[in-house]
């Protein structure tokens, strides 16, 4: 059996109603789960499932009501500080919250280099940058100079800075053109294959989960329903049931 990086032991997550005569409602119930090393497990859900409340539990961005999150093991205090800040990340659906717009890119990507201790240099952000198809002169703008795929590929590249063990995926190519989409996707199948990391994959696509997942969580009103393993053949889904995402990349 795989080492579980991250688990989940009944968390709970109330919010204030806004309807009149309402206190609060269940966004998460009572919510069980693991992520074992290398795994990409999908967390499969419609709007308003309480599937990303989910997720920003797991990665120390809200505070549960109820239960706990434990990283190799040991259970984690709110908020997340030391190695677990680092080593669990998130890539957002919507790339922009992740920058600060006042600052170029070269300055934000700056800010995790020297988190990690590392030398900042013309040359590390060039390579940082590079294998996601952006050029050095991109470290001079700021978010809004940049498209969408763009900031979105300087976020996965700021995040990879941290060498994270877990990175939540919210979402992460819904807001993108299909080539973006499939250029990510196919990113991050070969980083995981390459470094053993893992993926937390929030989607409401069901073909997109059963291509790149390997266990598939179902949520429904908050709560955690059945949990599947997609089809594979070979390792690789069948042709036909591709996704079109992937499907264009080919």
């Amino acid at each position: 059996m795989r080492d579980v990086i991250l688990e989940a032991r009944g968390l709970t997550k109330r919010f204030r109603s806004r309807e009149e005569g309402k206190r609060s409602f269940t966004a998460v119930d009572k919510a069980s789960l693991s992520l074992c090393a290398g795994e990409t497990l999908g967390l499969l859900g419609e709007s308003g499932s309480g599937k990303s409340t989910l997720g920003q539990m797991l990665v120390g961005l809200i505070r549960p009501d109820e239960g706990t999150i434990l990283y190799r093991g040991q259970p984690l205090p709110f908020p997340f500080k030391g190695v677990p800040r680092q080593k669990i990340q998130i890539l957002f659906q919507h790339p922009e919250v992740s920058f600060n717009p006042q600052l170029t890119l070269r300055q934000s990507l700056s800010e995790p280099f020297r988190l990690r201790g590392k030398p900042v240099s013309d040359e590390a952000l060039a390579e940082c940058i590079s294998r996601f198809g952006l050029y050095p002169e991109h470290l001079e703008r700021r978010p809004g100079a940049l498209s969408g795929g763009e900031l979105q590929r300087a976020a996965l590249a700021r995040i990879l800075v941290m060498e994270p063990e877990v990175i939540l995926l919210d979402e992460p190519t819904s807001m993108l053109d299909v080539i973006t989409q499939a250029q990510i996707v196919d990113f991050l199948r070969r980083y995981r294959e390459e470094h053993g990391t893992s993926y937390l994959f929030i989607t409401h696509s069901t073909s997109l989960a059963e291509q790149v997942c390997h266990r598939i969580i179902h949520i429904r009103a908050g709560v955690l329903a059945e949990e599947e393993v997609p089809e594979r053949k070979g390792g690789e889904a069948n042709e036909k049931d591709r996704h079109p995402v992937l499907s264009e990349f080919q």
